[in-house]
């Protein structure tokens, strides 16, 4: 493979296939990620709360387990992306 294309002595490049990025621009993919997840989390919640008022206040309403496992997806969702947010601006 020609080093030209894949510009690993570059220091401003990618820096090698394993190395971390150099730049900062790359840290907005977890930011989004992160905005994503805390909408969908929100989202869920609110259709919680919604599920129980309408029903009068039964929470046995929103005892399915799917419901549950996209609550706790998204929560994980959210606190790992935020992670690693902080974690690639702290190490750039």
């Amino acid at each position: 493979m020609n080093a030209s294309v894949v510009q690993l002595n570059d220091p401003n490049s990618m820096g090698g296939w394993f190395a971390p990025f150099t730049n900062r621009q790359y840290c907005a993919w977890f930011y989004w990620l992160m905005v994503i997840a805390a909408l969908s989390l929100v989202w869920q919640v609110l259709l919680a709360v919604y599920k129980i008022v309408v029903s009068g206040g039964k929470l046995y309403t929103i005892t399915s387990p799917v419901f549950w496992t996209m609550i706790i997806l998204n929560a994980i969702g959210y606190f790992s992306n935020r992670l690693m947010y902080s974690m690639c601006l702290n190490s750039v």
